[in-house]
């Protein structure tokens, strides 16, 4: 009879542990449908943050299209210009010798010395998002693209801003779209430095406001509209040249070119893993935006901080 008794005890035990079991799952299911509930809120709240938080930023850029203005006695207009294919303008760099390189800078800036180049046209301006664009509408050809976050490119749709998020090979079917060409990396540095080596397009040293490059000091966070910046022309009165977006050339990269390089012309070596950019950015150092600075990068290289600008031969100049 006892053990009958106990028997009832153990049967009612596990009567309760197996109702407390059946409650404590259905609670842990009604707590993480209400945590994913709480969850897909939070992210859908923090979309719509990064959303408004975006529309501020474009705003605030388009806001802040300032220019930088001080008295610059520089006559510019002894330098010849032409409007190319894509309506954009082109200023004349004339042929002759320049300060090529540096002996102060990087070890694949050494040596530095004089070459002579034929008379080139160089864009005035970086290529703008507006005239891609064009480009893109005409030539049927894709967006530019890079690994930003969700709601960045907005800030990077603004017309007069310098385009970014293209390759080497996208800047190379633009200016051959325009019926140009990228400059050469010595055609780059003589539009930049001028004849005699400046270490800066405006000068040998450094000022604050010539150029758009990291921090909040210059008036602008990120890219600045091409052109922002007419201080920091460089002698031929060529504009953002160093800061604002770093720019493709036409060379391959080899770190001892200069100690070989032909002393007329000079196109790169014949073989290379990396293609030349220059200039710096809007996210460098002012030793990052020298004008004899070298960077190098691969072929298909896409991001925001580097896009291009077309260059020409006078030579090739269609009557």
């Amino acid at each position: 009879m006892q053990i009958k008794s106990y028997k009832n005890i153990i049967d009612f035990c596990n009567q309760i542990g197996f109702e407390f079991m059946k409650d404590t799952k259905l609670m842990i299911a009604v707590i993480c449908c209400f945590a994913i509930t709480v969850l897909f809120i939070l992210v859908i709240v923090w979309e719509i943050k990064k959303s408004i938080d975006y529309g501020q930023k474009v705003r605030r850029l388009s806001a802040n299209v300032t220019k930088t203005v001080e008295d610059d006695s520089r006559d510019f207009s002894i330098y010849e210009s032409i409007v190319g294919v894509d309506e954009r303008e082109m200023i004349l760099i004339p042929e002759g010798v320049f300060t090529r390189g540096s002996d102060g800078g990087g070890f694949d800036e050494k040596p530095e010395q004089e070459i002579y180049l034929d008379a080139f046209y160089v864009d005035k301006y970086e290529v703008t998002v507006k005239a891609y664009n064009i480009f893109r509408r005409n030539a049927a050809y894709v967006k530019p693209s890079f690994p930003f976050l969700q709601g960045d490119e907005k800030i990077l749709e603004t017309p007069t801003f310098p385009v970014v998020g293209v390759s080497w090979y996208d800047s190379v079917n633009y200016c051959k779209w325009a019926e140009k060409r990228l400059l050469t990396e010595a055609e780059w540095e003589k539009a930049s430095r001028g004849t005699h080596g400046l270490k800066f397009p405006w000068s040998n040293k450094f000022l604050e406001k010539r150029a758009n490059l990291s921090g909040k000091a210059d008036g602008f966070e990120f890219m600045a509209p091409v052109g922002s910046f007419p201080m920091g022309r460089s002698v031929y009165g060529v504009y953002d040249m160093s800061g604002n977006v770093s720019e493709w050339v036409l060379d391959l990269y080899d770190q001892f070119y200069y100690q070989s390089a032909p002393m007329m012309n000079p196109t790169g070596p014949e073989k290379g893993k990396n293609r030349v950019y220059r200039g710096g950015s809007w996210d460098s150092r002012s030793v990052d935006i020298r004008t004899s600075k070298r960077f190098a990068a691969t072929e298909g290289r896409k991001d925001a901080v580097l896009g291009f600008r077309c260059g020409l031969s006078k030579a090739d100049l269609k009557e």
